[in-house]
């Protein structure tokens, strides 16, 4: 009986000492919320515009991430679509 009692005590502190600490637990929440948001397939956005105004295409794959396009517009015209 002593020995079972022991045996699951023992087995008890490994399975805590395991166990993630609070720290951990806490920065993984901070980066699960800072996650970016899915984007719906087929959106298109404008990234950050270079020195000469030209600024990346970017569209979203059926996956829901964003994948850059051969494409590029110039800011000024009006015509890119909304930036990231």
């Amino acid at each position: 009986m002593i020995k079972k009692l022991v045996l699951a005590v023992a087995v008890a502190a490994v399975a805590v000492s395991f166990a993630p600490t609070a720290s951990f637990a806490k920065k993984m929440h901070h980066k699960m919320h800072h996650k970016a948001a899915p984007c719906t397939m087929g959106t298109m956005a404008s990234g950050k515009a270079n020195s000469m105004g030209w600024a990346p295409v970017s569209m979203c794959g059926t996956d829901g991430k964003m994948y850059p396009t051969m494409m590029m517009c110039y800011g000024a015209s009006s015509l890119c679509p909304p930036s990231m």
